[in-house]
Parts: C-alpha cells; sequence; structure tokens
C-alpha cells in the first residue's frame, strides 16, 4: 500500500499539472472534445479501479451502469423537465442500486464466472434500452437532451464543458484517493489478496463486495449523466460489449490498483483511439496487443512507470542484456 501511495502522490502531481495548462495550450474545439470524453471515461475508470484493483472483482459490463446514467438522467431532463443535477443525484441512486442488483448474486462468484455475470448484465441493460421502445426510443435513441446549468451559468461550449467536467472529476479522483487510502481501502485491499484470511479475521467480506460495486456504479452513472448532457444524445450505440472492454483495457493500461492510473490510462487509450480512427475496426485487436505488453512488462501500469522512470528502465535494460548474453552462448 505504501508503494502504491507513493505512485498515487507523484503521478497525481503530473496529472493536476497537465490539467491546468490544458485549456491554455489547447485552442481546436475537436482536441478539447477529445479531452473531455477522456474526463467523462475517467469517471468509470475510477470507480474500476476501486472495484478491480482495490477489491479484485473484475467486472466487464461497466458499460451498463454508464448506459443507465445516461438515459435515467436523460428522460428526467428530457420529460420532466428536471434540472441537470437534480437528474444527476436520481441516476447516481438508480446505478446505485444495479450496482447493488448485480453484487449481491454475484457475492458467490469469482474468476471467470464473475466476468460472465457482469458481461450478461451489460447485455441486458444494452437489450432493454433497444427494445424499451416507447421509454427509451430504441435504435433512434433520446435527442434534444438540455443543457445543464454551474454556477448560474449554462454549459455550452467545449470550454464550458472542460471546466464542468474538470470540476467533477477532480471531486470523484478526491473522494476515490481518500477511500483508498482508508480503512475501507486497506479492508478492500485486503479481500483481493486473500478473501479467505479476511473473513477468518472478522472482515464482513460480502458487505465489502457490495459496497465496492455500489461505488463503481455510480461513478459510472455520474460519467453517464455527463455524458448525456455533454453529447445531447443517448443512443444503444455508445454501451457496447467493446465499451466494456475498453474501459477495463483503460483501467490495466494505467495502473488499477492506484487511483492516478486511471486518469492516465484512459487519457491515453481515448487519444489512441483517435489517431487510429481508421482502423477502428481492429480497435479491441490493438487494445488486446497493448493490454498483453502491459501484463508482462508494465504490472504496475503507466502510472508505476511514471513514479518509478528510471528504476523501470534499467530493469528493462538489464533483461535485454541478461537476453542477449543468453542468446550468445
Amino acid at each position: 500500500m505504501g508503494a502504491n501511495n507513493e505512485t498515487n502522490k507523484r503521478s497525481m502531481v503530473i496529472v493536476a499539472i497537465l490539467a491546468a495548462v490544458i485549456p491554455l495550450a489547447v485552442s481546436s474545439n475537436y482536441y478539447l472534445h477529445v479531452i473531455n470524453l477522456a474526463g467523462i471515461y475517467t469517471l468509470i475508470t475510477l470507480g474500476l479501479n476501486l472495484l478491480s484493483g482495490y477489491t479484485g472483482q473484475v467486472s466487464m459490463g461497466h458499460a451498463g451502469f454508464f448506459a443507465v446514467g445516461t438515459y435515467v438522467s436523460a428522460l428526467l431532463a428530457i420529460s420532466a423537465g428536471i434540472p441537470f443535477w437534480a437528474a444527476a443525484v436520481v441516476a447516481l441512486v438508480v446505478t446505485g442500486a444495479c450496482g447493488a442488483i448485480i453484487a449481491i448474486p454475484a457475492m458467490r462468484l469469482s474468476g471467470p464466472y464473475l466476468v460472465l455475470a457482469t458481461v450478461g448484465f451489460g447485455e441486458i441493460i444494452r437489450l432493454i434500452i433497444l427494445n424499451w421502445t416507447p421509454v427509451t426510443k430504441g435504435a433512434a435513441g433520446l435527442t434534444g437532451i438540455p443543457l445543464p446549468n454551474f454556477l448560474g451559468m449554462q454549459i455550452s461550449s467545449e470550454r464550458d464543458f472542460y471546466y464542468l467536467i474538470f470540476v467533477v472529476v477532480a471531486l470523484g479522483t478526491y473522494i476515490a484517493y481518500r477511500l483508498a487510502n482508508s480503512k475501507i481501502g486497506r479492508t478492500l485491499a485486503a479481500i483481493r489478496e486473500d478473501e479467505l484470511a479476511a473473513e477468518t479475521m472478522g472482515v464482513p467480506v460480502n458487505r465489502y463486495k457490495v459496497a465496492a460495486f455500489v461505488i463503481s456504479a455510480v461513478y459510472a452513472g455520474m460519467a453517464g449523466a455527463l455524458y448525456g448532457v455533454f453529447s445531447g444524445v443517448a443512443s444503444p450505440d455508445n454501451f457496447t460489449f467493446d465499451d466494456s472492454v475498453a474501459f477495463l483495457c483503460m483501467s490495466v493500461i494505467g495502473g488499477n490498483r492506484t487511483i492516478a492510473g486511471a486518469i492516465i490510462g484512459t487519457f491515453m487509450l481515448t487519444g489512441l483511439s483517435e489517431i487510429l480512427r481508421a482502423l477502428q475496426a481492429y480497435r479491441l485487436v490493438i487494445y488486446g496487443g497493448i493490454l498483453i505488453f502491459t501484463v508482462i512488462y508494465m504490472p504496475q501500469g503507466l502510472a508505476g512507470i511514471m513514479a518509478s522512470g528510471n528504476k523501470w528502465l534499467a530493469k528493462r535494460l538489464a533483461e535485454l542484456s541478461l537476453f542477449g548474453k543468453g542468446a550468445g552462448k
């Protein structure tokens, strides 16, 4: 935990500096749009890190929670005229309830069985959205989602959304950091390392696992609420299994046992996705290759490299040197 804490501190300082410079250095609306999208996805990845990295519960259905947050807040805003922030609170409650619903039966599952259960949840949500046409408009999706207000100002431009998303992500990051470095975070880590030992020591394992699912779902729900007002539309095509895989890749590649890793991994893969837009059909293949490289050579993710830098490079060079000696023999 001490090493992770140090990694978090160093990486988050770098991330904070970059975040402060972005609105001054970027003038293109296109680049700001990509950055804003990455900020929204960061909330999902933060929740995934608390669930997968700290608790050891792998989920590949977070696109489902993301969809619930988007559609609940959008429907409330469009149909009932409820302001964004009130609609977002309701969306958080609903996604948290969905997290509890999937967590309770999944408490007895682990490994690939838990993964399959979360995949099933994500697909069920997508099919409900696709087929509940009177409410969700089916494949046509929801349009005309009202713009939000923040501190009495209407948010409309990419730069406005940047500051809104930055505030929400900063708050979400702070909460995740405090949780990870509190008694709750240490308990979640104990469950990840040895669930049976933690239970033997009197830890209510099931209660904490459900809580981790609920917290992770709430993060995805807030991301969904922001995504709805940011994009102005909600379509089933934005909440597929591929998206759940991408979110998990962001978590692992950035470093799923650090909070800063969520931010780094998300921005890296979101930017890469835009750069390789012409190869979108091969997106998951490329992500898979990066994921394999990360697991083998960067088990702590990009956040770990940013924190240890020279040590990681020295280790890799030493490995190459040993490999060369072995080949020479």
